[in-house]
């Protein structure tokens, strides 16, 4: 009788005699199926990354579209404080926009503050180059800092994940990416474990933009850029306030030397107070277009809502020859420039970029 056959591991060999003697062979194989796991992380655990990696960002770059009727077109940087600032198209026109601690201010050419201005008199401080000019915060509707700061995308993102419809595999800008739909914005992150959002797109704020958190050096040269920005504001104007004349005082303008003018100036409504105000006054000759006989600037500070007299005097020499040759009738005229920051303000908006 033939010996057992030797046990093995993996494919064995089983050899019998079947019937008159004759061996078969029978192969018995082992097979192993390995089952390929593809491992990393769910695509809940790529937004709560993407979240965090937003949360540590202290400056976070914008390129897209802003807002809804009024919209902009460009590149923002918006710090984890919501202060905004960068080049952009508003509905056309060329501009720097600087939003910051519920002030918004915008840098613009001539051309594009007349327009704003809308005065009837070529506005007597518009320079030829770029000026800072305030308009009022609801010029916009965005809140940078409840709606596009880096805390906030953040927010965004971590909402993204109660939404039942499930992400699309896709890419952007040439990465690959995971789009979330939700029923008021679109979020796109990188595919990947240590993931980053790549653009958002909402309806209320309207906005559709490609999103780069700045690391620390960047970051501090965004800020160091905005503090810079801040001081310029010193020089700026209101665009939108409106002081007027509340009353003329007369007499001054009784001899060829000189014409002093004085008004009572009723400020702005709906300016913060004190406002400070340049106040030029101008005078023609017999009509209120006729021959330009000069003008003077005071300055003025009003800390209520009461009138406040302003007074400088006029002394040309189209005056003095006026005034000798014929006389007569004169229009005195004024025109303002409200004071865009003060000084305590601009001092209050860089130290705001303190706790930045």
């Amino acid at each position: 009788m033939p010996p057992p056959p030797k046990r093995g591991g993996g494919a064995g060999l089983v050899i019998g005699l079947i019937g008159g003697g004759v061996a078969v062979l029978v192969i018995i194989a082992v097979v192993v199926l390995i089952v390929a796991n593809g491992g990393g992380k769910s695509p809940e655990e790529k937004l709560t990354a993407a979240a965090s990696n937003m949360d540590t960002a202290d400056v976070v770059q914008l390129k897209g579209t802003f807002g809804g009727s009024d919209t902009l077109r460009g590149e923002l940087n918006v710090t984890k404080g919501g202060r905004a600032m960068g080049p952009v198209s508003w509905n056309g026109d060329q501009v720097t926009v600087l939003s910051a601690d519920g002030k918004l201010f915008v840098k613009a050419d001539k051309s594009y503050w007349t327009r704003q201005i809308s005065a009837t008199d070529d506005p007597f401080f518009l320079t030829t180059g770029e000026q800072w000019g305030r308009l009022g915060d609801d010029e916009l509707d965005l809140d940078f800092k409840t709606q596009l700061s880096p805390s906030a995308l953040a927010s965004k993102i971590r909402s993204a994940r109660t939404s039942s419809v499930k992400p699309i595999e896709t890419t952007w800008q040439g990465q690959k990416a995971l789009k979330f739909s939700t029923f008021s914005s679109t979020l796109y992150i990188t595919d990947d474990d240590d993931s980053k959002l790549l653009r958002y797109e909402a309806t209320t704020p309207r906005v559709a933009v490609d999103v780069t958190p700045k690391d620390s050096g960047d970051a501090s040269t965004v800020i160091s850029n905005m503090r810079t920005n801040m001081g310029e504001l010193k020089d700026s104007f209101n665009g939108e306030a409106r002081p007027t004349v509340d009353e003329w005082k007369r007499g001054g303008c009784n001899g060829n030397s000189g014409c002093t003018v004085e008004a009572k100036i009723r400020p702005p409504y709906d300016v913060e107070k004190p406002v400070t105000i340049d106040v030029r006054f101008r005078i023609t000759a017999s009509t209120l277009t006729g021959r330009d006989l000069g003008n003077c600037t005071t300055r003025i500070t009003i800390t209520g809502t009461d009138s406040q007299w302003a007074s400088c005097r006029v002394t040309s020499a189209a005056w003095t020859s006026w005034a000798k040759a014929t006389g007569g009738t004169f229009y005195k005229h004024a025109q303002y420039k409200v004071i865009g920051a003060t000084s305590s303000e601009v001092q209050a908006l860089q130290n705001g970029l303190d706790s930045e």
